[in-house]
């Protein structure tokens, strides 16, 4: 049996955490494969209790790992799926994949193309936008050896494996609104995700209507009670300095179980899900919203515009309420080392065009309505969970390493101090 290491944030409450799971379901279907599980962190999301084959395959790893090296040995995989950004990658197996979101701007960083030449044999990533991410990224270096320039791209097969869709059961979110027409947004708080844009744009359109809400499900980083108590502090804030207002704004706050949060895409109250994001590598919220038949909002730009398009009389057409943007540098508190670079674009929404979106969908939602049962039928037949696993079996299947050392480890160094 070949011995695959899964070293993934397989127990975290986030989309790599939705990747991690998808493969491991995906690898225990194939009966010659030995699976170890190394759980890994992601930023400081929460954790789910495992379920008990998951619990045994990282009780296993953690053996297997310890008799080794206790033997002063490294533990022998013969294939390792890592599950995360690249810039993490360490080699540990002869061969090596790469699955990642990739990033959420116009290009990846130095660091991760020097890892498609430094051991990665292929990369697996969600959305077009991601893998274009990697294919129109190009770095002018220098080969210290012999003073000659070329171009450095990227050096690993990429297959695009999206997302499945997921009928989660259990009880649904005990709530109520006091508006009747709800707009629903579910993000982290941070430059990326550009909610108060977001919040502005509705206070401003909607400042007089008491029978509309925005249903914010946010937390400044994790579900905690200080989390809790800070974020709501900081978007009172924001919201009071909007001035009076007639709309509704509700925060909610916490771990949610996946039936939970499914209920509040179908709550009889919520009407539309709205994003005004930057950038998504794919958009797993926005996606749920879709396949759970709610009319979507969201900048014209990025991942999920992968998974929002729909026939419509014939022809292709993206079904959903398109909000124009322009492509610009992102800002500086947006800069991350190794992961966003300063030259990195992504897009602004325009606020007219939000505004005039958000009327458009409460005035004209019959429309609306009809586009988003259209996408949701074609999302359940696209994208069903037999069918991305059946795409990610074949994106895990062992090729030839591309990879060829030589005169390009010259290269890496001017790259990576720049």
């Amino acid at each position: 049996m070949k011995k695959i290491l899964l070293e993934a944030p397989i127990l975290t409450k986030s989309g790599y955490g939705e990747h991690a799971r998808l493969i491991y379901k995906t690898l225990k279907q194939d009966k010659t494969l030995d699976v170890y599980v190394s759980p890994l962190a992601w930023g400081t999301t929460s954790w789910k209790t495992p379920d008990q084959d998951i619990l045994k395959a990282i009780k296993k790893c953690a053996n297997y790992v310890h008799n080794h090296s206790s033997q002063g040995a490294q533990p022998p995989f013969d294939i390792q799926i890592r599950v995360g950004i690249p810039n993490e990658f360490e080699k540990k197996a002869p061969f090596s994949i790469c699955v990642t979101a990739g990033i959420e701007s116009d290009r990846v960083s130095p660091n991760w193309i020097i890892k498609t030449h430094q051991g990665i044999d292929k990369l697996i990533v969600p959305s077009e936008h991601a893998k274009e991410g990697f294919t129109r990224t190009n770095y002018e270096v220098m080969n210290q050896a012999n003073g000659t320039k070329t171009m450095l791209s990227c050096n690993s097969p990429i297959d695009v494996v999206p997302y499945p869709v997921k009928t989660p059961e259990g009880p649904a979110l005990d709530i109520d609104f006091s508006t009747d027409f709800n707009f629903l947004s579910i993000a982290l708080m941070g430059p990326r995700k550009n909610i108060e844009f977001m919040l502005k744009g509705f206070v401003e359109k909607f400042r007089d209507d008491s029978n509309v809400g925005l249903v914010l499900k946010t937390a400044l980083s994790r579900s905690s009670i200080i989390d809790r108590k800070q974020t709501k502090e900081k978007i009172e804030e924001f919201i009071k300095a909007l001035g009076e207002k007639k709309c509704k704004i509700y925060l909610i706050h916490g771990d949610l179980t996946e039936s939970e949060i499914h209920s509040l895409y179908t709550h009889p109250k919520i009407k539309a899900y709205v994003s005004t994001t930057h950038g998504e590598g794919y958009g797993l919220p926005v996606f749920e919203a879709a396949y759970s038949g709610l009319p979507i909002i969201a900048t014209d730009w990025s991942g999920h515009l992968d998974f929002l398009s729909g026939k419509l009389k014939g022809k292709n057409k993206k079904l959903f309420a398109r909000v124009d943007y322009d492509l610009r540098q992102i800002q500086k508190e947006a800069v991350w080392k190794d992961i966003l670079t300063q030259e990195s674009k992504w897009a602004y929404p325009r606020e007219s065009s939000y505004k005039d979106q958000l009327e458009k969908m409460h005035t004209n939602y019959g429309m609306y309505r009809k586009w988003a049962d259209i996408l949701k039928n074609e999302i359940e037949k696209e994208y069903s969970e037999e069918t991305v696993i059946t795409k990610m079996r074949s994106a895990l299947t062992l090729q030839t390493a591309t990879e060829t050392a030589g005169e390009i480890d010259d290269m890496f160094a001017s790259l990576a101090s720049e």
